[in-house]
């Protein structure tokens, strides 16, 4: 018993890395660890896997609803009180506004790092209780619209940083950062876009948390 027991915490203390492709996923279907929570003012559906070339993405397709609905391909096996959690994404149609969330505990309690295409500006929100606290932003990007392009959130304890194509746009604190949550992906809910490559990149002293 004692055996079982520091195994189990053992698994507690140690994150892992992760490395998303899409690769081993069911075309039409939601991809394996992943859950698709409705947000306010939007729903779970439109997430499935499907072939893109010859490989495999996740796409959302757009719905019906305002442009600030909201969307949620949620992570599942994993949280994070740290980390390194990037993704490339090309947004296709619609208002184009898709991004990451973090520290997601609810619909209504999460971090979100937003690029919005269509407006050509790049946004950090803390939604706390379902109030959304934009933290920073940055408009007049100047970004192809319709190109791929590689967002990058670094959560180190209150320090945020956020880079876009490789280059830092923000390196903002949040004293308010609270504990572990999931990691996942975010659309807004009239955006169709395809998602791939997601990583998620635990430092060496996370207290992140496995079931």
């Amino acid at each position: 018993m004692k055996f079982l027991l520091l195994s189990l915490l053992l698994q507690v203390a140690v994150p892992t890395a992760v490395v998303k492709t899409f690769e081993e996923d069911k075309p039409g279907a939601p991809p394996q660890n992943f859950t698709m929570p409705g947000g306010p003012q939007g729903s779970g559906e439109g997430w499935s896997v499907r072939r893109e070339g010859a490989g495999r993405v996740l796409e959302h397709l757009a719905g019906p609803g305002a442009h600030e609905g909201s969307s949620f391909a949620i992570y599942g096996p994993a949280q994070y009180q740290d980390g390194e959690f990037s993704v490339r994404v090309k947004a296709a149609s619609g208002s184009r506004a898709v991004g990451l969330v973090w520290k997601y505990q609810d619909a209504l309690n999460y971090y979100s790092a937003q690029l919005d295409l269509g407006r050509q500006e790049i946004a950090v929100f803390r939604i706390s209780g379902g109030n959304r606290i934009r933290l920073e932003r940055e408009d007049d990007l100047e970004l192809d619209a319709e190109a791929w392009h590689v967002m990058k959130v670094v959560q180190d304890r209150d320090s945020i940083r956020v880079y876009l194509g490789g280059i830092r746009v923000f390196n903002e604190r949040d004293r308010n950062a609270k504990g572990p949550g999931s990691v996942g992906l975010w659309s807004s809910r009239d955006t169709t876009a395809i998602f791939d490559d997601f990583r998620i990149r635990p430092p060496a002293d996370d207290k992140g948390r496995e079931p």
